[in-house]
């Protein structure tokens, strides 16, 4: 949690101080080095920098983690021989902290730290360290690849000789052994003898108390009176229970004629036939081995309890059963409801574009290039719209700053020049939109280039004075309705 809430807010601050910093600069040049004189909207500017921040504060950042892991990572695989060891060792250890930090989200960074540890692992067989710390990195790489032989070894070392163990210590131990399928004698027997101190018999003790069995430790005759007793009490006939009352005969303990009639048992009602054939075949040698009349005594009272069932079990499932049992299926993962196909269509989805954004480093740095060719070709689409709209007529445009010229005299006309293009399509286009947002006597002029280009002016309104010019101006201003504008004076015919 601490590390997602780094890596979310770590990259945020990033990307408002690219903002603060880059943004602010960027339009700063832009409004008043390169285009000092402009005035236009810089709405889509100001989108493609905050695009631009957060694609470096965001992918750029982790771009940049990524290189510098997979940088010292590669050093240490190609250190020279000559270099110490523990240089190595503090190598190795600086990369896994490094996987904490905030270039990483906690889900990659723990991807990244597997692989380290396994490589880790390794160096430290090939140097044939033992120590604390290597220790530590074995119990890691194994808890990775349970599978792999070689990071158990060293671990089993450790307590071959320790009868003081902790509840921890046991639990790795039942875990080691279980990946090695219990072969490790010394360390059977030991946790055998310390269960049996403890009189302990759970579910993690059985495979322990068993494996003790088939290698005929010398604790046999305490794990058979322990767990025996329970077994047949509870009258269990579970792949444990049947493979102790398998072993006990072989043992030549007096209790074996307790485990036959199990075992025939078990054999008659086919418990394992389908599901372990191997364990059912082995019943079946047991049983065959038996005298005849135990045989029919077992086969009939198998076949009793086998139609009282069938009959118990007509009546068993109703409507209403099946419909509960049809969810607790999908509760069991038996099978899948509509929900969970689209979650599991979504984290696929997620985990493709996770691929694709992480992997292919060509993809981002186009990005880029597109949003900066985005930029530019915005901002000199705005100094080409602006080179039109600020076009006026010799001798007869009039900035508002300026004075009126001797030209015109008091009685004259006043009207607003928006816009002028060459284009006619253009200033059609601007004509229809100024209507449509409710401006009146909207009207074009044209007047000849001296290249022979026609110009074509937008004029809105006709006032008696500069100053209701200027106010009505003002206000299409403030409502966005135009950018630009010159009063323009017009003497009457």
């Amino acid at each position: 949690m601490y590390q997602a809430l780094k890596y979310i807010f770590v990259r945020i601050g990033i990307s408002l101080f690219l903002l603060f910093t880059f943004g602010f600069s960027a339009l700063y040049f832009i409004h008043e080095v390169a285009l000092p004189i402009a005035t236009f909207d810089d709405f889509f500017i100001q989108w493609a920098l905050l695009v631009i921040c957060l694609f470096i504060g965001i992918f750029a950042y982790g771009l940049v983690g990524e290189q510098k892991f997979y940088n010292s990572l590669h050093k240490l695989m190609n250190f020279p021989s000559a270099v110490k060891s523990e240089e190595v060792v503090d190598g190795f250890q600086l990369v896994l902290d490094f996987t904490y930090t905030s270039y990483f989200y906690p889900s990659k960074g723990k991807r990244l730290r597997d692989d380290v540890i396994l490589k880790f692992a390794n160096y430290l067989l090939f140097t044939g360290r033992n120590d604390n710390r290597a220790q530590k990195i074995y119990l890691k790489a194994f808890l990775l690849r349970p599978e792999d032989s070689s990071y158990r070894t060293p671990l089993l070392s450790v307590f071959k000789e320790d009868d003081n163990l902790t509840k921890e210590e046991v639990d790795l131990l039942l875990v080691i052994l279980k990946a090695g399928d219990y072969s490790d004698d010394v360390i059977v027997n030991n946790l055998a003898s310390l269960f049996l101190k403890q009189r302990l018999f759970l579910n993690k003790s059985e495979p322990i108390f068993l494996a003790a069995l088939k290698n005929k430790s010398e604790h046999l005759k305490e794990i058979v009176a322990l767990v025996l007793p329970q077994l047949l009490r509870a009258n269990r006939l579970d792949s444990f229970a049947v493979k102790f009352y398998l072993e006990v005969p072989r043992s030549d303990i007096s209790e074996g004629s307790q485990c036959f009639e199990m075992i025939a048992r078990a054999y008659c009602e086919k418990t394992w036939k389908d599901v372990d054939n191997t364990l059912h075949q082995r019943c079946e040698e047991v049983f065959q081995s038996l005298d005849y009349k135990f045989r029919s005594d077992m086969l009939r009272k198998v076949a009793e309890s086998n139609l009282s069932s069938k009959i118990h079990q007509l009546k068993l499932l109703n409507a209403s059963d099946l419909r509960l049992l049809k969810k607790l299926k999908i509760q069991m993962g038996l099978s899948m409801s509509l929900f969970e196909l689209f979650g599991r269509t979504y984290k696929k989805l997620l985990s493709f574009f996770r691929i694709l954004a992480s992997k292919f480093l060509m993809i981002r740095t186009w990005f880029f290039v597109l949003v900066i060719i985005s930029i530019t070709s915005l901002i000199y689409r705005e100094w080409q719209t602006q080179q039109s709209v600020f076009v006026g007529e010799k001798g007869q445009a009039v900035d508002t700053n300026n004075k009126r010229p001797n030209a015109f005299k008091k009685g004259g006309i006043h009207t607003l020049q928006v816009a002028a293009f060459t284009s006619s399509r253009q200033a059609s286009d601007l004509i229809d939109s100024l209507k449509q947002k409710g401006v009146r006597d909207v009207y074009q002029v044209t007047t000849k280039r001296k290249s022979g280009e026609t110009w074509y002016k937008i004029r809105v309104g006709r006032f008696d004075s500069k100053e209701k010019a200027q106010m009505f101006a003002g206000q299409l201003f403030e409502q966005k309705t135009i950018k630009n504008y010159f009063v323009i004076s017009l003497p009457i015919n």
